[in-house]
């Protein structure tokens, strides 16, 4: 076997994290899937193993360096038996050509910790690298955010129909799987941000909609009707009696989803009550 740095092509006071990205840089260049029928990319691959073996473990890389593969005996590098190593396929459970100083596991674990494949789920299907993921920002109207809805997308020429749930907020972030960009191993995510445009008279807060409205002080204090705006238009609603600024009515059905809208009322203040007209009114003077 070659020099297992010049094999990776890294240098000697190379990192643990430049080792890894240059095994898996070349890992993905030659595995056998990507070249089928290749003696040449099989028998790099098996190198690429190889060498990563002894440098991706500090006790080994130690012993390599001070005595070379003189110090891993007469098995080779790291006593490790390849010869079973021939057709790349799903089963690499008998393969123990990779361990840690705390105990053997096989080539699968291996993989899974490298890329984050799955080994149930087979070798082959799982190894190769999956597109880039897109990031898109886009503006959504108030009153799409609160009653939801489907809008349609142009990514990268492509049609992307992407539903819209009732209530979200201004910033939330959806996820379209297999939307992204293509790759050996399928299609990369759509990310999306959506940004929700701000509306004078509603505020959806943690998933409810509210609204303001505002009463003269005489309906406050002895009680009538008031206007009030929905998303579905304005509607009329009795006031109590002795009703106090800031109190909260609800609004059955109007809100998202066909939840309530929550509406806050603000008692107007008249600046000289013994002036205000309704209040005369109301006090008979």
């Amino acid at each position: 076997m070659r020099d297992p740095y010049e094999v990776l092509g890294v240098s000697r006071d190379a990192t643990e994290e430049e080792i890894k990205k240059a095994y898996r840089r070349l890992a993905r260049k030659y595995h056998p899937d990507l070249n089928p029928n290749n003696k040449e990319a099989e028998k790099k691959f098996k190198e690429i193993n190889e060498a990563y073996s002894i440098l991706s473990d500090p006790e080994k890389r130690k012993q390599y360096d001070q005595f070379g593969f003189s110090g891993f005996g007469s098995g080779g590098a790291g006593g490790y038996d390849f010869s079973n190593f021939k057709d790349f396929g799903f089963d690499f459970g008998n393969f123990k050509g990779y361990y840690s100083t705390s105990g053997d596991f096989d080539i699968g674990d291996l993989f899974e910790n490298l890329f984050g494949m799955s080994k149930k789920a087979g070798f082959r299907s799982t190894y190769e690298p999956k597109g880039a993921d897109i990031y898109y920002t886009m503006d959504l109207d108030f009153m799409d955010a609160v009653k939801g809805t489907t809008i349609t997308l142009n990514i990268n020429g492509e049609r992307v129909k992407v539903k819209i749930p009732p209530g979200i907020k201004n910033g939330t972030k959806l996820k379209v799987p297999g939307k992204g960009q293509p790759g050996p191993g399928g299609r990369g995510d759509l990310h999306i941000i959506v940004n929700v445009k701000p509306n004078p008279n509603f505020e959806i807060k943690d998933g409810k909609l509210y609204t303001t409205f505002e009463i003269p002080l005489v309906t406050a204090l002895f009680g009538g009707t008031a206007d009030v705006k929905t998303p579905d238009g304005t509607v009329k609603i009795k006031i109590p009696k002795g009703t106090q600024c800031d109190q909260v009515f609800k609004i059955n059905g109007k809100g998202i989803g066909g939840d309530p809208l929550y509406a806050r009322v603000k008692v107007k203040i008249p600046k000289n009550v013994k002036e205000d007209e309704h209040i005369k009114q109301a006090l008979g003077a």
